[in-house]
């Protein structure tokens, strides 16, 4: 028996077979079908048929962007696949197959937060929060040792924090604190053309020998470390969580840890900080973990 998990990206869908015990078997991945929705659950029930050749399935799991509401296997929002917002992703999967499966499905920085949770770097806590940097601001909150999801499936929304009220009242968090927030200041100040690839994490590298990219880097640094200090007066966790690709540069946590050890305020609020364990698998761990949760739950009942 084994689960099949999918990581549903704007650009990749992730897919991957893991063992009961949670060994991964298989994986692979496909562009995410953007023209219709009718194409989108074809290409993914052509998965799941794949591998029922070799397995047998115990049930599937599915992390996807978005406001999800997991009860009801339901899209509310869902990022920037537009064609799948208010659409029942788990009714429309099993229409496609001939066998009837568990399945789950849950927004994916919760997913993220439920593979710390299960063998990452919040196993035993009971209160941490998951903070995601990259395109946008992500994030997660489990209280209790259980996710916290908010009355309409949007807490946690972190990049919608309005941190400027003085220049920019209706800017948010996503828009100054973003990895794409330091890679547009950085064009902004080498005169770059938007359509130039930039990886943030050589802005990293660079600010060690320009002090006009470090100024750069600073001042959003003081944004991100204004994220992390706001979320923790909410929630005094145990730990925060950062991931997000830029999070496994070695520079950036101390770099953070240093922004805000300014702020005489966070000896109150200090709780640990931590990069995630997982990073391209976070998806797939998390909708492992959520379905293992959901069949066990059948089980008991």
């Amino acid at each position: 028996m084994v689960y099949v998990c999918f990581d549903i990206g704007g650009t990749l869908i992730k897919h991957a077979v893991y063992s009961i015990d949670g060994q991964l078997q298989a994986s692979g991945d496909y562009q995410t079908p953007l023209s219709s929705k009718d194409y989108f659950y074809q290409r993914l029930v052509e998965q799941i048929k794949l591998y029922e050749e070799t397995y047998t399935i115990a049930g599937i799991g599915l992390s996807m962007p978005g406001f999800i509401d997991p009860k009801r296997g339901h899209a509310l929002t869902a990022g920037a696949l537009y064609e799948l917002y208010d659409e029942d992703i788990l009714a429309g999967i099993q229409a496609g197959l001939d066998k009837t499966y568990p399945m789950a499905i849950e927004n994916d920085a919760n997913c993220a937060a439920l593979a710390e949770q299960m063998s990452g770097h919040a196993v035993g806590l009971e209160n941490f929060l998951l903070i995601t940097i990259g395109t946008g601001i992500g994030g997660a909150i489990v209280l209790n040792g259980q996710l916290y999801r908010g009355n309409t499936f949007r807490a946690g929304e972190f990049g919608q924090m309005h941190i400027d009220v003085s220049k920019n009242p209706y800017t948010t968090t996503h828009e100054l604190a973003a990895t794409s927030a330091l890679v547009k200041a950085y064009k902004e100040h080498k005169q770059l053309d938007e359509s130039v690839y930039v990886d943030a994490r050589d802005i990293l590298s660079e600010m060690a020998m320009n002090a006009a990219v470090k100024e750069v880097f600073d001042q959003w640094l003081a944004y991100l470390a204004a994220v992390i200090f706001n979320a923790s007066t909410f929630f005094n966790p145990e730990k925060i969580l950062l991931g997000g690709g830029i999070s496994a540069n070695p520079d950036l946590l101390p770099a953070i840890e240093a922004q805000l050890n300014k702020d005489p305020n966070w000896e109150d609020m200090r709780c640990q900080l931590l990069a995630c364990k997982y990073y391209n698998e976070a998806g797939l761990r998390g909708a492992l973990g959520l379905i293992k949760q959901t069949v066990e739950l059948r089980e008991e009942h």
